[in-house]
């Protein structure tokens, strides 16, 4: 596949812009135009072009008053949302380190976005088994314990909207039935954990639990990963108690 040579000029102008729109903090939330063209060390006409065009996309407006440049109220929105994961990315860090030096397997704490599941964080063990998963990743709710703790606390409306995607099957023990699911949600919400047994990855068996926010919704979840040679029916009951022990540190975390 052929990809269209990267114009340099267009490059250019990209750049700027992220650059101009890094300089708004929270020190200086306002800048004038002259600030701007400084900063970027650009002129002040290229500078007004960057800033016309920004206000043209929704990112940045004018303050007629002042005739300086603020962050619009949708950029800022979003970038309460980014420092949202960046909180529960920090404060469940040591939770995570330690939920896999005490379990010796792999551990993860997911989100969903955009009816998938996203990890947040992974802290490989000392023995860790090849996983597809790493920060940023994206994978299927449906199939990893993870995904099936958040997809159980989701409105019906949401769940629908996942199984009218469709149900892959990864491996036989992949769940594929929409009414199997379904009744297997139900149960991860009364029992407060989900098990997942070679539904993603043969050999592989993980462990989830759901982490709260302050009003007890749950917003993501803690989980472990490891073979079935480690993870089997006489060592999962002790491996639930110390998955749902590290979700309920984050979730005191996030509440402190």
């Amino acid at each position: 596949m052929r990809y269209p040579a990267t114009n340099s000029y267009h490059y250019s102008s990209f750049r700027n812009a992220l650059r101009l729109l890094n300089l708004f903090s929270l020190e200086e939330p306002e800048l004038q135009l002259e600030d701007i063209a400084s900063r970027l060390e650009i002129g002040q006409s290229t500078a007004f072009r960057l800033v016309h065009t920004l206000m043209v996309e929704g990112f940045i407006v004018r303050d007629s008053s002042t005739k300086s440049y603020r962050l619009a109220a949708s950029l800022l929105a979003l970038g309460q949302t980014l420092i949202k994961k960046e909180n529960l990315y920090h404060l469940s860090l040591d939770h995570i380190e330690k939920l896999a030096e005490r379990t010796g397997e792999t551990a993860h704490i997911g989100i969903i976005k955009e009816f998938q599941l996203m990890y947040l964080l992974k802290i490989d063990s000392a023995h860790p088994v090849h996983l597809l998963s790493h920060a940023g990743r994206r994978s299927p709710l449906h199939c990893t314990s993870t995904g099936q703790v958040l997809l159980a606390y989701q409105e019906e409306s949401t769940i629908d909207q996942v199984l009218e995607r469709g149900l892959i099957s990864y491996t036989s023990q992949t769940i594929t039935d929409p009414m199997m699911l379904k009744k297997l949600l139900h149960t991860i919400r009364s029992k407060g954990y989900a098990v997942s047994k070679e539904e993603l990855h043969e050999g592989v068996v993980s462990i989830a639990a759901p982490v709260r926010n302050s009003k007890s919704k749950p917003i993501a979840a803690v989980s472990i990963a490891g073979p079935i040679t480690r993870i089997y029916e006489r060592t999962i009951p002790k491996l639930i108690k110390q998955v749902q022990q590290a979700a309920d540190e984050v979730t005191k975390s996030l509440k402190n």
